[in-house]
């Protein structure tokens, strides 16, 4: 498989499944290759091509997971159905499927669904705040067991903060700053309440991942990092919501968030807990900031730019946090 294009990837693929293609285009993506595809036969569907950092995901976990959401009767309607996902050359979301796919790990095939990606403008409206609410509620309180436990700072932080550490990360960060996340990263892990069998969430709860659909219906997309949260339970989940603004503007307000977690209140029917949402902006910010230095030296030179932002908006996000939390 190496060296072949993405169109030679998918049109193999598609012959392989059986629906020869007549149009491909491109669908965004920040690491993964995402592709709306046209077959032959008129049938539309939404292709993923794994990020090639192969290191940075367990495409098998992440597959026993799509598998555990689509056999999920709760979880089920609330994510495009899934028709392929390639694990060593097998489709493992059809057992009685017997061809051999010559597609990369997590390369999956799922209906495509007309709409477009969820914004800040629609986070600004009070009935997307109670679908934003409601959508997340459901998938965390229906019962649907992940197959791999999952610690932000085990799996994310720590993880991409030794290996961004092997570059010259001085480009990017000073030495002080560097120290001090390393700071917040320990006193964050023990401010997060711990779960010891984990609960399911979905751990990347940024505006890119939840869709649109025509009819006004809210879907969950890519389900990379979903597992057992270990630290942070669900509150992790919703702090990724206000997460997200910080390195992706326009910014959103304080009051606009707060706003969306007393409607998160009513449909949990319980307050929740704050600090442990706060906290786990924190997290999630510091996830970033890594992730977004090892981006910075893995892609050309003309995107370092952008990446050097998204840091810098990182770390101006994370004292914002502090001092709310004035710590």
């Amino acid at each position: 498989m190496a060296g072949r294009s993405d169109h030679t990837v998918l049109r193999q693929l598609f012959r392989d499944w059986g629906r020869p293609l007549a149009k491909i285009r491109k669908a965004g993506g920040q690491t993964n290759r995402n592709y709306r595809v046209l077959t032959k036969k008129g049938e539309k569907f939404f292709v993923r091509l794994p990020w090639k950092q192969e290191d940075m995901v367990d495409r098998t976990a992440e597959g026993k997971n799509i598998q555990a959401i689509l056999e999920n009767k709760k979880t089920a309607s609330l994510v495009p159905r899934a028709f392929v996902y390639v694990l060593s050359t097998r489709n493992i979301l059809n057992s009685k499927d017997e061809l051999r796919y010559q597609a990369p790990d997590g390369t999956m095939i799922s209906e495509y669904i007309e709409g477009r990606e969820f914004t800040t403008a629609d986070f600004q409206k009070g009935r997307y705040q109670v679908a934003l609410a409601n959508l997340l509620h459901r998938f965390h309180a229906s019962g649907v067991r992940f197959a791999n436990p999952y610690n932000v700072f085990r799996d994310e932080v720590r993880k991409y903060r030794v290996k961004a550490l092997r570059h010259p990360w001085k480009q990017l960060l000073d030495a002080a700053t560097a120290a001090q996340l390393k700071t917040l990263e320990r006193e964050a892990e023990q401010r997060l309440r711990a779960y010891g069998r984990g609960v399911s969430t979905h751990n990347d709860v940024i505006f890119q991942n939840i869709l649109v659909a025509k009819d006004g219906n809210l879907y969950l997309l890519d389900f990379e990092y979903a597992g057992l949260n270990t630290k942070g339970g669900i509150f992790y989940d919703l702090g990724y919501v206000l997460r997200d603004s910080f390195f992706n503007p326009p910014r959103m307000r304080m009051q606009m968030f707060e706003q969306f977690l007393l409607r998160a209140d009513k449909t949990h029917k319980k307050h929740l807990d704050r600090e442990q949402i706060y906290w786990s902006v924190i997290a999630a910010l510091l996830v970033g900031i890594w992730w977004g230095v090892l981006r910075y030296f893995s892609v050309p030179q003309k995107e370092r730019a952008y990446f050097r932002r998204y840091i810098q908006r990182g770390v101006r996000g994370v004292k914002e946090m502090k001092a709310l939390l004035r710590v």
